[in-house]
């Protein structure tokens, strides 16, 4: 640790204080499975996984204090322990565990291009098969825990669905209000036209999400069938599509039942049990069309009450002004947010979703200007 340059070291204590802080979020998240699950084996089997990540987590802890002499940053983490219950809402479980270990998997990358580019090959060297050991464990959890490849893991459904429609909502409708103000100065037309907009947006937003994410599901569904994976059926039914088969093939009922029993034993002792099956994390969970249409239409029809709201109770020139500038600040609301999520620069993300607002809202008001009615 001597050998390290102090950018070097400032560098890698940032890196290892985001692991240990996505390792202590997914053992938070474990302990919420843990009420959830039924079998008492699978309570046991996520308290030892929590009680990994949580010892892997104190590893982390003791390489922080030797960089950076005992300073631990604690407060890092109860800030983002704040969060889990909320993400694990937004996101859904699965979306929450693929955001977490994804996060961690993308860090762990940092952690190895850095220590790629350490001056000293001792410690560059030390801190590669660190990164190393550490990218077993994450594809050991990506298979075990959610029966996934890394190339299948995706999540964050939920905050697609509701940025996206609250992104669009305050956009589309206050460029609307921007671009009939720029024709008419008068308030109550511009209420009823933003009225209009807000409410045949969200109709429209609902129903464009909903025939994505049922187009995307069928289109997996199919996909899943042409390459042979069978959708999920009760263990009756699929005894008797074995029974009906050897039928086909010339069996008596009684002989065609004691066969596929057979078989159907034999297929279950080989199949794997994952815990995800039970606490929502198997790999066949997708988004539902109908509350992906909720998430956006909703979204869509709150946000947009923004722009509208001042021409409601205020003369038009100060309502356009009050609801221009609430309606760009919550664009950098909504934009610093989805860096929860997306583990960007909240700063860079609030001010680039205000620039679109804005830009779309003079383009309109120019429009308004050059065609008044």
């Amino acid at each position: 640790m001597a050998k390290l340059t102090a950018k070097e070291r400032k560098v890698l204590l940032d890196i290892v204080h985001k692991i240990r802080t996505y390792k202590l979020m997914q053992a938070d998240g474990y302990k919420r499975l843990i009420k959830r699950a039924m079998e008492e084996s699978t309570k046991q089997l996520l308290t030892e996984i929590g009680a990994n990540e949580f010892s892997d987590a104190e590893s982390w802890l003791q390489r922080i204090e030797q960089l950076a002499d005992g300073d631990r940053r604690s407060g890092r983490f109860s800030f983002l322990n704040q969060k889990v219950g909320v993400m694990m809402i937004v996101l859904g479980t699965r979306g929450f565990f693929e955001w977490a270990i994804i996060a961690e998997d993308e860090t762990v990358e940092e952690l190895a291009i850095h220590a790629a580019n350490i001056g000293d090959l001792t410690t560059s060297e030390e801190w590669t098969r660190v990164a190393s050991d550490e990218r077993l464990h994450i594809e050991r959890i990506k298979k075990e825990v959610l029966g996934m490849e890394g190339w299948e893991m995706g999540g964050g459904g939920g905050v697609r669905d509701v940025i996206f429609g609250a992104n669009d909502g305050l956009v589309s409708i206050l460029a609307l209000v921007a671009g009939v103000y720029g024709a008419i100065t008068e308030s109550h037309p511009i209420l009823i036209a933003g009225i209009a907009g807000a409410v045949a947006g969200a109709i429209s937003m609902g129903a464009g999400s909903y025939l994505s994410a049922k187009s995307e599901k069928e289109i997996t569904e199919k996909e899943s069938d042409r390459k042979g994976i069978k959708r999920k059926g009760t263990p009756e039914e699929a005894e008797e599509k074995l029974v009906r088969f050897y039928q086909v093939k010339g069996f008596k009922r009684g002989d065609a039942e004691a066969v596929a029993a057979r078989v159907a034993l034999q297929v279950e002792s080989r199949e794997s049990y994952t815990i995800g099956e039970e606490v929502g994390l198997s790999s066949e969970e997708s988004w539902p069309p109908t509350k992906a249409a909720l998430f956006t239409g909703l979204s869509f029809a709150v946000v947009s009450i923004i722009p509208i709201l001042p021409f409601t109770f205020l003369e038009v020139n100060p309502a356009v002004i009050t609801a221009a500038i609430a309606s760009i600040g919550c664009l950098f609301v909504v934009g610093a947010s989805k860096a929860i999520f997306s583990r960007k620069s909240w700063v860079r993300s609030g001010i680039e979703m205000m620039t679109i607002g804005a830009l779309a809202s003079v383009a309109t008001y120019a429009i308004g200007l050059i065609i008044p009615i």
